[in-house]
């Protein structure tokens, strides 16, 4: 199929508006990256990729080893992304309708008290599980962290809804700074485009190279990885246009049918081509940055395997999953209680099975059965106390 077809860009095939509607399918494809972020962690604690406040004592042969490594790079290359891009596109008719004040106050207490509560109080309760529960120096630690810049890297997973506070925070100056008025979402809207897509990746991947060769994979600044940050900032800007360009309802099936596929076709071979060419098994430190061509080559696999999800899993979940029964809709509603409370749950129930010596991925799949739902379950707890639903809503 030519990447500048036709018929993939008719608008016909696409609902004309789904503005003013409540976006059933975004909230489930929501809580589908919930629980990809519990899955995640869990391939962090077992698989010890990546960084997480507890790593098991687990010894993983090859196998298990491939498996939490195509866990972690796969989720990683998308689901934050697609996180940012619905966040920025919930963010321009948010501002509209409240104006710069309201918006701010309202941001800062959906955003910023969930962070703050974490670093606060789930942060240190965390720590005190896994490096203190059973050896002294907790209380010299939390005097030092509380009393130095440490306490501004302890966000945990709550670096997300700091850094989307502060990206709020910057539309809004922006829209004051220009005066620029609200616009009603666009009929007409402009088509995306195969070449525009393929541009967009591009750009991602060669910022995202350019950001690695001083911030490379594995380092964070106030527990934010830079090193992914070309995507994050990206696809939030697409976020805030696809929302005045209508482009969640315009998008053809087909189009990012497409992509998926794509991503999926090409971008699963890809990626093993890409380590073993790249001798991943020795060293994957050349991936993680620097001048080398395997950090080259995974930023732009990563980039292409995560637009072409992206772009499947809107329309798929559109045509698909725009309904909700009981259970979509319990999960739709606690997915953010889930986000901020499930790293002390998770850390307390592997702790719990610490000394239970399974084989990993197994181990992994368990943990995650009793996980999920007490995390679930806690949310739901949470947010039957009138003052804590409205801030975990």
């Amino acid at each position: 199929m030519s990447l500048s077809s036709a018929p993939e860009l008719s608008r016909a095939q696409a609902p004309k508006t789904i503005s003013g509607t409540r976006l059933l399918f975004i909230d489930n494809i929501r809580w589908l990256l919930i629980v990809l972020v519990i899955l995640t962690h869990l391939a962090c604690t077992y698989g010890h990729i990546g960084s997480w406040y507890y790593m098991a004592p687990v010894k993983n042969d090859a196998l298990s080893s491939l498996i939490f490594a195509i866990i972690g790079s796969f989720n990683q290359a998308f689901f934050m992304g697609l996180f940012f891009f619905i966040a920025g596109y919930f963010l321009p008719g948010s501002f509209d309708k409240k104006g710069v004040a309201r918006f701010l106050r309202d941001r800062l207490f959906r955003l910023g008290l969930p962070t703050l509560i974490f670093m606060v109080i789930l942060h240190p309760l965390t720590v005190w599980m896994v490096y203190f529960l059973h050896h002294p120096g907790f209380a010299s630690w939390r005097f030092k962290y509380f009393t130095t810049p440490e306490l501004l890297s302890g966000t945990g997973p709550l670096w997300f809804t700091l850094a989307v506070l502060l990206f709020s925070i910057i539309y809004a100056g922006w829209r004051v700074l220009f005066k620029t008025e609200p616009s009603p979402v666009n009929q007409k809207p402009m088509v995306i485009t195969h070449a525009g897509v393929l541009a967009v990746t591009t750009v991602i991947s060669l910022v995202a190279f350019l950001i690695r060769l001083v911030q490379p994979i594995g380092t964070a600044v106030m527990n934010m990885q830079l090193c992914y940050f070309a995507q994050y900032i990206i696809l939030f800007i697409l976020g805030i246009v696809a929302y005045r360009q209508n482009w969640l309802a315009s998008l053809p099936l087909r189009f990012g049918r497409f992509w998926f596929r794509l991503a999926l076709f090409l971008g699963i071979p890809s990626w093993f081509v890409i380590t073993i060419l790249g001798n991943a098994s020795k060293s994957i430190l050349p991936f993680f940055g620097g001048l080398h061509w395997q950090a080259a080559a995974y930023a732009v696999w990563e980039s292409f395997f995560c637009i072409g999800i992206c772009l499947g899993l809107l329309v798929i979940y559109r045509e698909k999953y725009n309904t909700q029964g009981p259970v979509s809709r319990f999960l739709s509603k606690n997915y953010f209680g889930v986000y901020v409370f499930h790293a002390p749950i998770m850390v307390g129930i592997t702790l719990i099975f610490s000394e239970w010596f399974i084989y990993p991925p197994l181990k992994a799949i368990i943990m995650a059965a009793i996980v999920l739902p007490v995390s679930f379950g806690f949310s739901f707890m949470i947010r039957r106390v009138p003052w804590l639903e409205r801030i975990f809503s």
